[in-house]
């Protein structure tokens, strides 16, 4: 899963981030403009079936964010930075899924603003995903 968000990253130019929150937190390079794709660390389950076949579910939270003003209203982050993650942004990752040999159980949006020290704005994503053979 790792690899895989990676690549959708690297692929359209967005910030890539990968780890727990508080070093989240530490994120301060001046990329306004650019979608950032935080990821937090991801659970990895495994299940067996009687024959030993491994089924691997991956979930977590990753967010894609814009860096903003904190002095902006609501409605304007809104409008420039959370409106835009939700049609947009998701879409190259639901597309990017739905081209994979994936199974998509959650795909669940919730806005966040001002998040970090940096001061971002977007969605977080809170997913549950099975990679099938």
């Amino acid at each position: 899963m790792y690899d895989f968000l990676k690549s959708i990253a690297i692929d359209n130019d967005w910030v890539f981030k990968y780890a727990p929150s508080d070093y989240q937190n530490l994120y301060s390079e001046s990329t306004v403009d650019k979608v950032h794709l935080f990821i937090d660390p991801i659970t990895i389950e495994s299940r067996f079936s009687d024959s030993g076949v491994e089924v691997q579910t991956f979930s977590g939270y990753f967010m894609l964010l814009f860096s903003s003003d904190v002095d902006e209203d609501y409605t304007t982050k809104y409008e420039t930075y959370i409106k835009p993650l939700i049609t947009t942004g998701t879409q190259v990752i639901k597309d990017s899924l739905l081209c994979a040999d994936i199974q998509v159980n959650k795909f669940q949006l919730t806005e966040v603003i001002n998040r970090f020290d940096f001061n971002l704005d977007g969605i977080l994503v809170n997913y549950n995903i099975i990679l099938l053979d």
